[in-house]
């Protein structure tokens, strides 16, 4: 049986945070009102009135079309990029998520593979997102609510795998440069018209600049990583996560 990427199950969390939380962890919707649950949950961010938070709805069964596969010249390259991410063991970044509506949230994004993320929003933000080798929270410190779901449901997972591989589950559609930038194009095998990713990274050396998300409606949200460390020591203790530290105003 396929898992969805995203389960509306257990979730706890608020509409405004939780939108924040998958635009930055690249996680495409794929129940059918995922898209119109994300256009929600920003006209909530931004204290938007009239609008209704939609029912869960059953997946919907759409036909299956195969997407188109990355060209035999550019093979190459995606192996290049496959063999850079395995090569990276942990990283340690600032980020700037940009959402369609104009809305800027920065933080700290620290990665250890295999299995371990976390995203770190700033304040006044009180979001984070730990992933802690088998499931994801998204923990929103404001309303003392949190959401967790196997790390398995999202497509975030292939980044902190303990082999990335850019196939099976996703397919490359395209390779392309822009300037000194490579960009690459990538969809779920079986679900290609559900949305986007598009891996950003500066050549020579290969570095993981950041990505750029389109919804089924082809919406964009982006994440641009800069101060970039790769081969940092982490403490451990950053990839945890339980109830009790909701208590806090914020979290350490």
């Amino acid at each position: 049986m396929n898992r969805p990427l995203l389960s509306f199950h257990r979730v706890g969390l608020g509409f405004g945070a939780l939108a924040v939380a998958l635009s930055a962890w690249l996680l495409t919707p794929t129940l059918g009102n995922g898209a119109a649950a994300l256009r929600v949950a920003e006209a909530q961010a931004q204290n938007q009135p009239g609008t209704q938070t939609p029912r869960r709805q059953p997946r919907r069964k759409v036909e299956e079309t195969p997407p188109p596969v990355v060209p035999v010249d550019q093979q190459a390259e995606v192996q290049r990029i496959e063999q850079y991410l395995n090569s990276v063991q942990t990283l340690q970044a600032r980020f700037t998520q940009t959402s369609s509506n104009g809305n800027v949230a920065p933080g700290t994004l620290s990665l250890q593979r295999p299995g371990r993320m976390r995203f770190e929003y700033d304040p006044p933000s009180k979001i984070l997102i730990v992933a802690d080798g088998s499931q994801i929270t998204i923990a929103d410190f404001k309303d003392r609510s949190m959401s967790q779901w196997p790390i398995g449901w999202t497509s975030a997972s292939f980044l902190a795998a303990k082999e990335v591989k850019l196939s099976g589950d996703l397919t490359v559609t395209g390779v392309t440069r822009n300037g000194t930038d490579l960009h690459v194009a990538v969809v779920q095998t079986k679900r290609p018209q559900e949305g986007k990713v598009e891996l950003v990274f500066a050549d020579q050396p290969l570095l993981l600049k950041g990505w750029v998300v389109w919804d089924a409606k082809n919406v964009p949200v982006a994440v641009t990583l800069s101060n970039v460390q790769t081969g940092v020591t982490l403490s451990r203790d950053l990839f945890r996560f339980d109830e009790s530290m909701l208590k806090r105003d914020r979290f350490q």
